[in-house]
């Protein structure tokens, strides 16, 4: 379990926790010089019963709300630091504020300094404590006081903290590692060293890491955890990772370690779900600068809502990043005005890697059920989702955004491809039209080649080849030999079966010396006569023996016949086969070559042989 105090500055947050944990927090001499926290510090906490906690101690300061977030982001159980003699300031407000966007699961309201007041007044700040955060989406429990000079309340507090230990639910260990990063430095012969509270999956030494948005790739050296050498991380758990490979100077805090285990890529874009906060100055409307600021990062960014989302709204944007951005779906962020910095919003993450053009809205994209999330996730995506990415866009781990999908009645699983039915049909509606087309332009043709179909769909090869075989089932198109056509088309040419009898009689007349197909186009005034051939051999009568030179069916079985005579005697040589026949080299030796072809000569030498009896 990860604890994160938030409140106003001065109101005992880094006190509070060195009492706790026996740990100061003052760790940086420009804290002690002015007696307030800057920068993020830690400590682990011992409840007993073997349970140890971390503990994120962060600043309360109006200019070091972007570390406060860094530090709250990922925590399970928020102190809210409450000063018993001054009450609610206005950090505590913008903290609170900053944990609800967070949605940080549960916190405990504490109030510290009790010893520098009377009964009766801390009596009076606990009820405006509990009455101010009963209205808050964190599930708070009642205030609690205490004082760390005297002690007072400290073990009441620690048993809190113990009872909330115990009863947290484990991080799932079979969901992909991730960590944002922290804080980074350097230790003899470990080298780089980057810390963080590991947000989910497992690490080992010796694993490889990826760290984003820079691409940099290192091998894990070495690992801790609350102070103590480990063999792997837990999710959950402060982790402090020793890194082989990578130099510190290209690392920064907003920089995330993974693995390779999901195939994590940063956005130059999010969509996602914002609430602005009721006392916003003004509505968000298109293209307001913000700082976004995720996990451990900030970054810059255009927001372009869907519609102006008014103080206190909720609505659907984009946001346009200046820089790239990891981020994973259901991941919470906090918005803040670029000029004058302040908080006036958060929310969650709909789409980590949404598309770039001609991107769909459906309301389900913002459903907290991940069924109807996966549904308005596929709808945008006609090219599907290839299933190694759910994980990334659901924010779930694999197994279960495996039975999230397989649940959805509208989804096929092609290989590895998630596509939408619909996204089928589609495809092959489209299909039809194109054959459509290219049978009114083409009519002697047999069909349209495959791969140019395939070109002309511009759709992934697997939708295609689904779109196909479910039409081809449905009896709405053919495939055969590289080529699709529609259902009962039948190749025609102008003039019929007249004119295709009218050319396979000159070639009988040629008989075995028939003209080439220029010298038919010369004879016939025709230029259609490839397409006219091409539908008389698919009935039979006709077959190419070169690419431009067809012969009957009757002249080639006499040419047949002719070699199964000599084939008979012994030997086949050709000057037997040009007496036979009475034809020259420029047609005896293609039909020649055709023959081995066909399976019915074998080439032997200068000569031929039977393969087989005919």
């Amino acid at each position: 379990m990860i604890i994160g105090t938030a409140g106003h500055i001065d109101h005992g947050k880094s006190t509070l926790i060195t009492a706790l944990t026996g740990k100061a927090m003052d760790r940086l001499a420009e804290e002690r010089r002015r007696q307030i926290t800057i920068d993020l510090n830690f400590a682990s906490l011992d409840l007993g019963a073997g349970r140890m906690v971390g503990v994120v101690d962060v600043p309360g300061h109006e200019d070091f709300v972007r570390t406060m977030v860094a530090g709250a982001s990922g925590i399970d159980l928020a102190l809210l630091i409450v000063a018993a003699e001054e009450g609610i300031m206005p950090q505590t407000e913008e903290h609170l504020a900053i944990l609800e966007h967070l949605g940080i699961p549960a916190g405990i309201p504490v109030l510290t300094k009790a010893d520098l007041v009377d009964a009766d007044w801390l009596q009076f700040v606990a009820l405006e404590v509990a009455e101010r955060l009963a209205h808050s989406s964190v599930p708070f429990e009642a205030p609690i006081a205490v004082s760390a000079r005297t002690g007072t309340g400290l073990e009441a507090l620690r048993e809190r903290l113990a009872v909330r230990a115990a009863a947290l639910a484990p991080r799932s260990p079979g969901d992909a590692f991730r960590m944002p990063i922290d804080r980074i430095f350097s230790l003899p012969g470990i080298g780089t060293v980057v810390t963080g509270t590991a947000w989910s999956g497992r690490l080992g030494v010796g694993d490889s890491v990826l760290l984003l948005p820079s691409g940099l790739r290192g091998r894990v050296r070495s690992l801790e955890s609350y102070g103590k050498e480990a063999g792997h991380s837990e999710p959950g758990a402060r982790t402090a990772v020793g890194i082989a490979g990578v130099d510190r100077a290209g690392v920064a805090r907003g920089d995330v370690l993974v693995t390779d285990e999901l195939p994590w890529a940063a956005a130059s874009a999010l969509d996602v779900e914002i609430t602005l906060q009721p006392g916003a100055a003004r509505p968000l409307t298109g293209r307001i600068r913000v700082r976004v600021l995720l996990g451990t990062a900030e970054v810059m960014a255009r927001v372009l809502p869907r519609a102006p989302i008014a103080p206190g709204g909720t609505g659907m944007a984009r946001l346009s990043l200046e820089k790239p951005l990891l981020a994973r779906a259901e991941d919470r962020f906090v918005l803040r005005s670029y000029s004058p910095v302040t908080t006036i919003g958060g929310g969650r993450v709909l789409d980590p890697l949404p598309p770039r053009r001609r991107t769909l809205w459906p309301a389900g994209l913002a459903s907290r059920d991940p069924g109807e999330r996966f549904r308005s996730l596929l709808s945008r995506r006609s090219g599907g989702i290839r299933a190694p990415m759910l994980p990334i866009l659901l924010g779930l781990p694999r197994a279960a955004t495996s039975t999230v999908a397989h649940r959805e009645p509208g989804a096929r699983l092609l290989g590895d491809l998630w596509v939408t039915n619909a996204s089928i049909e589609q495809v092959g509606t489209r299909a039809l039209g194109l054959l459509k087309d290219y049978h009114r332009e083409h009519l002697s043709a047999p069909g349209m080649p495959l791969e140019t179909l395939r070109h002309s769909l511009r759709a992934p090869d697997p939708i295609v080849e689904a779109a196909l075989a479910d039409f081809g089932r449905a009896g709405r198109l053919r495939r055969s030999d590289g080529v699709v056509a529609l259902a009962g088309f039948t190749p025609r040419v102008a003039g019929g079966d007249a004119e295709i009898d009218r050319v396979v009689g000159i070639l009988l007349d040629a008989h075995l010396t028939p003209p080439s197909i220029a010298e038919l186009e010369q004879a016939t005034g025709r230029r259609d006569l490839l397409a006219l051939l091409r539908l008389a051999a698919a009935s039979g009568r006709v077959e190419a023996v070169e690419r431009d030179r067809y012969y009957t069916r009757e002249a080639l079985e006499q040419f047949a016949v002719v070699l199964k005579d000599l084939g008979e005697k012994g030997s086949i040589v050709p000057a037997q086969v040009r007496d036979r026949l009475g034809i020259s080299r420029k047609y005896l030796i293609p039909l020649l070559e055709w023959a081995d072809g066909r399976g019915i000569t074998v080439r032997e030498g200068d000569g031929r042989r039977l393969k087989s009896r005919l």
